[in-house]
């Protein structure tokens, strides 16, 4: 893997310098894979260790295996709480301020309601982030979010191979209606974007040096534009070829004409990319916009690429005044798969200031598990899951049957105008101003390897991040060490998760609000580019009343546990879980991406299963493990004692 790694980075990045290494310090959460609890009204202690920063830490108790026979519910203040078919949260504890070392938590067997928890089996789930720690600078040019624009910067963390990469990569694009970074605190020259430019940077270089820094422009004034004599087009954020690294696609928005449609370019280093005239364009896909007056201003659609298919929003406008909120689905060879109308996201009769009727998500991210799509917007209270394979596979199917789960307006969670004056009592939709309400702003959103939903939030206070459980439930609102400002006129902006078992793992959220900063369209935090380290980590485990069998009838998802002990001196158990029986594979890798061991190459049952790696033989340090099995892979870091 090693090799093929540095062939991507070559094409990928033509030099790099490491005068001054970005090299964050990793936390890690470690905890038992089973606690047995008799659900008897004592007290459990739950043990787990804190290794490479404090943190503050909250414990989610969720149902196990129970997804089919909860069904869909529909619950909570308002209906706020939706969920399709999945298991949900029963608990989620109090704040914890944990340091480095060995700790716990006491959970004393009730719900969110305080009503002791049946007895029976659950998964168990610990979340911790670094709030002791200023921000580590990883890199001075790139913006981690847009506001009320759509996400153009995204982390690579597997090859074309789809094999974890030992160094992950950010990349994206700087938008068309986008501001230059200011070197202010630096002392050297500005760096000024331009529109159409896209950039990729490798993780671990100097974060100050700019020639790290590379770029590709796109000419989107094409032969398209000039012959239309169009001026106002623009783009937003691209997906990579997840097969061909070289490969780019993008959508073009022409705001003259309110259509958009999607472009295909290959990669020229420090040069102008080259269309492809024979891919979609505007001669073969042109989306009509819903006949809105649009500008540079307005939302520009983002791209979102798994390994089948690309995702893309629509521009929508909370102020059209249609039902438009489309959802696109493209393969990589130009097809349509489907262009389907979320019509969950209309709110004609929202009580709010400026009479919008659209929630028009404009962040989008991948879940945990294939398939899984969080879609989110700045100004609306909606935020959803949704099951994009249901939609491939019945393109008219209905709300209900590809919802996964959905949170808005009524638990007093990211809520708007949920204050007892309110002049707009839980009016769901805003604009970019909380001056006349009670109400949140969202930027980028993001899912870490055990399902925890993490989204970027101004007008909180101090607070930049809001944390949610795997059904949507919120667990609590995070400031960072150096959050200093809190005002309804700067935004904090988002980022992006890294959680793969990598030695960058953590939050890469945009730089802390400081005053006289250059103020943007209304927003001050706009003119932060610049990329930030947090630390933080998520473990799992289940609770059970008894001991669990290595086939779980119950079992119902994919998922992979921490090996424990962790670290470990010479053997540790890895546990998993998979839906189906089939063929897996676990194998170890060292640093280098080396494939060392191979623990299980064979057909398993359903269920979950256990396994011994003894290291005897190895040399310590970090490794890690990859468990396969049919389209599901995960990959999971351990650290090896001597």
């Amino acid at each position: 893997m090693k090799t093929l790694f540095i062939t991507s980075v070559i094409v990928l990045i033509a030099a790099w310098s490491y005068a001054a290494v970005f090299s964050p310090t990793v936390m890690t959460i470690t905890n038992q894979a089973q606690i047995q609890y008799d659900f008897d009204g004592n007290s459990l202690t739950i043990p787990f260790t804190v290794n490479g920063t404090p943190a503050a830490v909250w414990l989610v108790i969720n149902t196990h295996g129970q997804g089919n026979t909860i069904g869909v519910v529909r619950n909570g203040y308002l209906g706020w709480h939706y969920v399709s078919n999945i298991d949900t949260t029963v608990y989620i504890s109090p704040r914890y301020e944990k340091s480095i070392g060995s700790t716990n938590i006491v959970w004393d067997g009730t719900d969110k309601d305080g009503n002791p928890v049946p007895l029976g089996t659950y998964d168990y789930y610990l979340w911790g982030y670094d709030d002791k720690t200023s921000r580590l600078r990883a890199c001075d040019f790139i913006q981690g979010g847009r506001t009320w624009n759509s996400d153009a910067t995204f982390v690579i963390n597997e090859g074309t191979d789809g094999m974890p990469l030992a160094v992950p990569f950010l990349w994206g694009c700087y938008e068309s209606y986008d501001y230059g970074y200011y070197s202010g605190d630096l002392g050297g020259d500005p760096f000024w974007s331009e529109s159409g430019m896209h950039f990729k940077w490798l993780l671990g270089g100097d974060p100050h040096d700019i020639t790290n820094l590379q770029t590709t422009h796109c000419n989107i004034f094409t032969p398209y534009a000039q012959q239309n004599d169009i001026d106002a087009l623009d783009q937003g954020g691209p997906a990579l070829n997840p097969y061909d690294y070289s490969i780019f696609y993008n959508c073009c928005r022409n705001a003259t004409a309110k259509n958009s449609t999607m472009l295909k370019w290959q990669w020229v280093a420090d040069g102008e990319a080259v269309l492809d005239e024979d891919w979609l364009g505007w001669d073969e896909l042109e989306w009509e916009e819903g006949g809105v007056a649009i500008g540079v201003w307005s939302m520009k659609p983002t791209c979102w690429g798994d390994r089948n298919y690309i995702y893309v929003n629509s521009i929508g406008d909370n102020q059209i005044l249609s039902e438009w909120n489309k959802l696109r689905c493209v393969s990589f060879d130009g097809e349509v798969v489907f262009d389907k109308a979320m019509h969950e996201q209309f709110f004609p009769n929202d009580n709010n200031l400026h009479s919008m009727i659209n929630n028009a998500p404009n962040h989008l991210c991948f879940g945990k598990d294939p398939n899984q799509l969080v879609l989110v917007s700045c100004f609306g209270c909606f935020i959803e899951m949704i099951d994009t394979s249901r939609i491939i596979e019945a393109p008219d199917a209905d709300y209900e049957e590809y919802n996964i789960w959905t949170n808005r307006n009524g638990d007093f969670f990211l809520d708007n105008n949920f204050e007892p004056d309110s002049s707009y009592p839980f009016s769901c939709l805003t604009d970019d101003n909380a001056s006349h309400g009670n109400e949140f702003k969202r930027d980028t959103v993001d899912v870490d390897a055990n399902g925890f939903t993490i989204m970027g939030i101004s007008y909180s206070g101090l607070n930049s991040i809001a944390v949610m459980t795997q059904d949507g439930s919120g667990i609590a609102y995070g400031a960072f060490a150096d959050n200093t400002i809190s005002d309804d006129v700067n935004t904090n902006l988002g980022g992006r998760v890294i959680d793969y078992g990598s030695n960058f793992d953590g939050l890469y959220w945009s730089g802390p609000i400081t005053e006289g900063m250059i103020p943007s369209g209304g927003g001050g935090g706009i003119g932060q580019h610049n990329i930030n380290f947090i630390a933080f980590d998520s473990v799992h485990g289940i609770i059970s009343n008894e001991p669990v069998a290595v086939e779980d009838e119950n079992a119902t998802a994919f998922s992979v546990t921490q090996n424990a002990p962790n670290p470990f001196n010479p053997t540790t158990s890895i546990y998993f879980t998979i839906p189906t029986s089939g063929h897996v594979t676990v194998d170890v890798y060292n640093v280098a991406g080396q494939k060392v061991d191979t623990l299980v190459n064979d057909v398993m049952s359903a269920g979950q299963h256990s396994l011994v790696w003894d290291a005897s033989g190895f040399s310590a340090g970090i490794y890690f493990y990859t468990v396969k099995s049919g389209n599901f892979s995960k990959t999971m870091k351990m650290t090896l004692l001597k």
